[in-house]
């Protein structure tokens, strides 16, 4: 609240100033200019009494120099302290409009598309509280802009890796130089559900970002919940020679979600385990009581992520480790789509790793009462 009044007070700090200057410049320019000019105005009211001295006009001829010379004054002092109010005004309102109008012209700079234009603030008032605001929000169009281009360029780039490899396969096959035989027909079918699985996952991406998704909160058995995920991967990580264990703490209280969102968490964060967890390695899901909380815990033997990169791991197409393969680094997004629903499940996510080490994911939900 008092940074609010601070303008107030600055204006109603320029008011005062220029008028306690112009009744500064009145006092001054009157007393100066009525002595002088009521002693003229005396030397001509002496030179015409002088044979009537003590007479009764003398009074009036008195009254009537003092009135001439005040009212000169008075005129001459107004005309003054207009004329410093008028500079005074100019000056004062210049400085105070002239973060305005930088203001003005940086935002036009930005209409323009250059996200780099900044105001220079140097108050601390509301305007100087407005430029920082403006500037906040111009860096945070950039950021936007910057991260626009990116995910078109990523979009690109996913959808274009599996369709030339598609439109290698279908060429090859009508030119002959590739057999048509069911290892062909699998190799193009494996690059077409790739492609599937990207486009649905940028618009479960698409609706999660823009808030649509549409949640059914029910009351979920935690044990059945992660029981249910668990027999559903096993087949992939066996094939891959990753062991998935299981630890869920007994009296386990039931959670209030979604259920398809839920599950859908579990599955991209146990997959991202499973993509980056070598042959012979282990993920463990561990669920236990955090309060009046249901905590589910992701710990694989992978890989691990850099310091570096932990704090990029939830953003869009980011991928810790540049080298791996669009194949078996997945579509990028599993981990943007996992954070977005467990926000809206009013829940938390957290991330500890260590190269080398693994890598763990901390799942808070709202546990049911």
């Amino acid at each position: 609240m008092k940074s609010m009044l601070q303008i107030k007070w600055k204006l109603l700090l320029t008011y005062l100033t220029v008028a306690a200057v112009c009744l500064g410049v009145v006092i001054a320019v009157t007393r100066q200019l009525t002595i002088s000019l009521y002693g003229s105005h005396m030397h001509s009211v002496e030179e015409g009494s002088m044979g009537a001295m003590m007479s009764r006009n003398m009074t009036a001829a008195l009254n009537e120099a003092f009135r001439e010379a005040l009212n000169d004054s008075l005129i001459w002092g107004g005309a003054a302290a207009v004329a410093v109010a008028v500079v005074l005004s100019l000056v004062i309102s210049r400085r105070i409009t002239r973060p305005i109008h930088e203001l003005a012209q940086v935002t036009g700079h930005i209409a323009e598309g250059d996200y780099s234009q900044r105001v220079n603030v140097k108050s601390k008032d509301e305007i100087g509280s407005l430029a920082e605001s403006f500037n906040r929000m111009a860096g945070s169009l950039g950021e936007a802009q910057r991260l626009r281009r990116e995910l078109m360029a990523n979009i690109a780039h996913e959808l274009r890796t599996p369709l030339t490899s598609i439109s290698g396969y279908m060429e090859g096959l009508v030119d002959g130089v590739v057999p048509a035989s069911p290892e062909t027909y699998n190799l193009v079918h494996r690059e077409a559900a790739r492609l599937t699985r990207l486009v649905d996952d940028l618009q479960r991406l698409s609706r999660a970002e823009a808030g649509q998704e549409e949640l059914d909160i029910i009351r979920l058995e935690t044990a059945d919940l992660v029981n249910r995920v668990v027999n559903k991967l096993q087949p992939q990580f066996r094939e891959k020679g990753v062991e998935l264990k299981l630890d869920v703490e007994a009296e386990i209280p039931a959670l209030m979600a979604d259920e398809d969102k839920l599950e859908q968490i579990l599955v991209n964060l146990l997959n991202n385990g499973l993509s980056y967890t070598d042959a012979g390695g282990s993920v463990y899901l561990k669920a236990t009581r955090d309060v009046d909380r249901v905590m589910i815990t992701i710990t694989d033997t992978g890989h691990g992520i850099s310091a570096e990169d932990l704090p990029h791991i939830f953003e869009r197409f980011y991928r810790a480790d540049k080298s791996r393969s669009r194949d078996r680094g997945g579509t990028g997004i599993g981990l943007t789509i996992a954070k977005h629903y467990v926000q809206a499940l009013a829940g938390s996510i957290e991330v500890e790793s260590e190269p080398g080490r693994g890598t763990s994911f901390f799942l808070r939900l709202p546990a049911a009462a």
